[in-house]
């Protein structure tokens, strides 16, 4: 029965339920979107067996030797935790890397995990079918050629043929026998990035050769930093429990290491500072990301945004509920009169706020579908090998429903209780209806607004500043000309190609693409510009006394002849490399602005000498050939590091650069045809203009600044719907004494003016209540702003006038309806 009366009453109310059901649609919609990438990149716990049990290890310690990304130790190190701590059931390793596939004629690029034997064991991942890895797999180094597939791999590009356990793949020039395929769902520990295939860690040596230093593999190299470490906690035991108890066994480790004779020629100061390191222990159950580590500070302020827009979106909703409740307050009394209890008529109420928020629910969990397509469109990642979906499941849906249950009654429990207390004999007695509450409700109406206002200025303000954010780090120079270049990734080495036949490749590539019609240049390097991307390495620089303190360390990137021609980077002394200098010795170096002036007090580096590495004694070997304009490395924000370009003659992976006099689009047939006639076999990668490259730098900015000015635009309109509304409201309400005053002879311009004055106490309240919270909140979005400051006067009095303006357009619209209102039909009710 109440549920039927509820849908007639809502029905009957056409204009309110829609403008109810949109205005909440877009709150939920938004807040499910952001909140779905949280739980998927942040929150989510790993597929595994009893996964809060599961910690990561890694240590904290200088720079000494090689370090392969965030959060590693070497391989040696871990097989000390593997043996002898005994706080843990298992000790894991992994470590990802690009690999070439062949199979059934056709050759890929692919994301493969190197693991050790008891990695799914000790992780409780059970085979879909076929075998796991065993400890018997994780014996003899490059000896194991087995490879497991995951699952969503395994049916994408096997078409899910259980034959396929037992045959050949070719993985980086060698043949590799499928084993079995990870359970449904298992994607590795990376979270974002798929794994696409798992090989045995000892097969390093054929798989990850870049790991190794000269006939020693990178299983056997302690000043190597390469695998990441998880471990499964024994019953029982905490973090913090865990932490104290290796704290003893690391330093053990570490005072053996510090008495091997790598590091015999490290200085004492260096010696002191290592000793000083530690093991940290934490939190594993939810992986580890690299994607998280760019997105979850963008996450969380548009998280806040949303919640913001919801906010008004409720009090958008509560004001129309007021509003109706006004016009049935007759219906209401006549109910109480009756017999009705007040508990009744609150029920029916929320029955009807339910009802418009489970519409506005289905509403928004469609929009927060969409809206989250478009957000994964700003994840750099290959999308066969992300693993974060738009699909909905059964946590974003349950935290949809919740949203719809709390919105309910923060938008409906307020307007319910008003509604039910009436003053009956002069409801019963007003042929026109009058207002219960009186004025006490005019009141609640405007501060509602007026939290409305507060919140679509603080939203305008960031948003703002991240649009201008944006704005200042597109006009950034990078120091090259990133029109008409076109780049893509290739590694000849994933076909089997040796140190040799890897430098003759290369320079044929280069030789072939510079015959294409319209190439104006080409060049190679191993660091992709602007990508995220670290390479250092410890120097010692002729005639530089570093402080104690000090290890110094520089940005590397090594470069073929004509790479600096390519991307337009001056060179402002001495020369560009030539094909002489490419050879199994280093013996020459180009460094840029930022190093000379760094090392060397007059910045003349030409024919200075540099050593690798920044021990004792090391010798400096190197001569600088040239010195190039500073250009950008990693990032377009912050200084340009010291950075020191070496002649290319690595058997790795590198990025080419293709200049071009014509649309970089009609030429990339060409580049792959080329690259078809000297490998067909070989796959590419990456292919992207620079342009795009650059864009793709400031996805995270972009993705700020473009939700946030979406959502801030329709957390305003919102608003300026709530004024409408009230104001329309008090027209009404006071229609009686405007009467009064046009049959008094009041002026128009007076008359509207009186409503104005509404207005702009409503609007002025707003951004004087916003201004010091945005003050107080300011810092938070510091670190997300680039070449402006979060407190900028101008920026925040820029979007208050431009709030006032348009909240006294939405104000005068109705205002003006105080014109229309005949004094003789008003007080014939009087």
């Amino acid at each position: 029965m109440n549920l039927t009366h509820a849908l007639r009453s809502l029905w009957k109310n056409p204009l309110v339920t829609t403008l109810a059901i949109v205005s909440l649609a877009l709150g939920i919609g938004a807040s499910t979107a952001i909140f779905s990438l949280m739980d998927q990149l942040i929150l989510r716990m790993l597929p595994v067996e009893n996964p809060r049990r599961l910690v990561q290890l890694a240590s904290r310690s200088p720079e000494i030797g090689a370090t392969w990304g965030e959060d590693r130790m070497s391989y040696p190190m871990y097989l000390d935790f593997r043996d002898k701590a005994s706080v843990f059931s298992g000790v894991l390793a992994w470590y990802a890397t690009a690999a070439s596939l062949g199979y059934g004629g056709r050759t890929e690029l692919i994301r493969s995990e190197l693991v050790t034997g008891d990695y799914f064991q000790i992780l409780g991942v059970k085979p879909a079918i076929g075998r796991t890895f065993t400890l018997e797999d994780n014996q003899t180094p490059g000896a194991e050629p087995f490879v497991m597939l995951t699952y969503d791999f395994w049916k994408s590009r096997f078409g899910a043929d259980r034959g396929i356990v037992g045959r050949p793949l070719v993985m980086d020039g060698h043949s590799m026998t499928v084993v079995g395929v990870s359970a449904q769902g298992f994607h590795g520990l990376e979270i974002g990035d798929a794994t696409q295939v798992f090989v045995p860690i000892v097969m390093q040596p054929k798989i990850a050769p870049d790991l190794s230093l000269g006939p020693r593999s990178g299983l056997e190299l302690r000043r190597s930093r390469w695998v990441n470490v998880f471990a499964r906690l024994k019953a029982g035991i905490s973090v913090e429990q865990a932490q104290a108890a290796i704290a003893p066994l690391y330093r053990q480790i570490i005072d053996l290491e510090v008495q091997e004779p790598p590091f015999q020629r490290e200085s004492e100061n260096a010696r002191q500072q290592y000793m000083k390191s530690r093991m940290d222990v934490f939190d594993g159950s939810t992986g580890r990301s690299s994607l998280r580590r760019d997105f979850t500070k963008p996450l969380y302020v548009l998280m806040a945004i949303t919640g913001m827009m919801l906010l008004i979106a409720c009090a958008n909703v509560a004001n129309l509920l007021i509003a109706r409740a006004t016009a049935r307050q007759r219906e209401i009394a006549l109910r109480l009169a009756l017999g009705a209890s007040r508990t009744q008529i609150v029920m029916q109420l929320m029955i009807e706020s339910l009802l418009l928020s489970a519409a506005a629910t289905a509403a928004g969990v469609a929009l927060g579908v969409w809206i989250n397509r478009i957000l994964l469109r700003f994840i750099a990642v290959d999308p066969s090998q992300l693993t974060l979906t738009a699909a909905l499941d059964s946590r974003v849906l349950a935290f949809s429903i919740a949203i719809a249950f709390a919105t309910a009654f923060i938008f409906g429990l307020a307007p319910a209780l008003q509604a039910s207390r009436p003053h009956l004999s002069d409801t019963l007695k007003s042929e026109a209806g009058n207002v219960f509450g009186g004025r006490r409700q005019a009141q609640i109406r405007k501060a509602l607004v007026m939290v409305q206002v507060s919140i679509s200025l603080l939203l305008l303000i960031a948003s703002s500043l991240f649009v201008r954010s944006l704005s200042k780090l597109h006009d950034v120079d990078p120091g090259f000309r990133k029109d008409h270049v076109i780049t893509f990734s290739v590694d000849p080495a994933l076909n089997g190609y040796d140190r040799q036949h890897v430098t003759k490749f290369n320079q044929d590539l280069l030789d072939r693409l510079r015959t294409l019609p319209g190439v104006k240049g080409a060049g190679q390097a191993v660091q992709r510009v602007l990508a995220g991307g670290e390479w250092r390495n410890g120097i010692t620089v002729e005639g530089y006394e570093p402080p104690r303190d000090e290890r110094p360390l520089t940005h590397f990137n090594a470069v073929s002849p004509h790479y600096f021609d390519t991307l337009v980077i001056p060179l402002l002394a001495g020369r560009d490399f030539e094909p002489r200098d490419i050879g199994n010795d280093l013996k020459v170096c180009i460094v840029n602005e930022s190093f000379a002036r760094k090392y060397f007090r007059a910045g003349d580096a030409v024919g200075r000498h540099i050593g690798m590495g920044n021990t004792p004694g090391t010798k400096t070997n190197i001569e600088i050939v040239g010195v190039v304009h500073d250009a950008k490395y990693d990032k377009l924000r912050g200084d340009t590091p010291a950075q020191m370009f070496v002649p290319l003659a690595l058997s790795v992976g590198t990025v080419v650069y293709v200049r071009t006099d014509t649309d970089p689009a009609v030429l990339f047939g060409a580049v792959r045809a080329a690259l078809r006639e000297l490998d067909e076999n070989l796959p590419l990668s990456n292919v992207r203009t620079l342009e795009e490259q650059v864009d793709l730098s400031l996805v995270t900015d972009r993705m700020i600044a473009v939700l946030s000015s979406a959502f801030g635009s329709v957390a305003t309109l919102l608003a300026l719907i709530g004024l409408y509304g009230v104001i329309s409201f008090t027209v009404t309400r006071r229609a009686k004494e405007i009467g009064i005053r046009i049959a008094l002879g009041a002026k128009s311009a007076n008359v509207v003016g009186i409503m104005m004055r509404e207005v702009s106490v409503v609007m002025l309240s707003g951004i004087a209540i916003a201004i010091p919270v945005y003050l107080a909140l300011a810092g938070y979005l510091r670190s997300q702003l680039f070449g402006i400051e979060a407190a900028d006067p101008v920026q925040i009095a820029a979007a208050a006038l431009f709030l006032l303006a348009v909240g006294f357009i939405a104000g005068y619209i109705p205002s003006r309806r105080v014109l229309r209102i005949d004094p003789m039909r008003v007080l014939r009710y009087d």
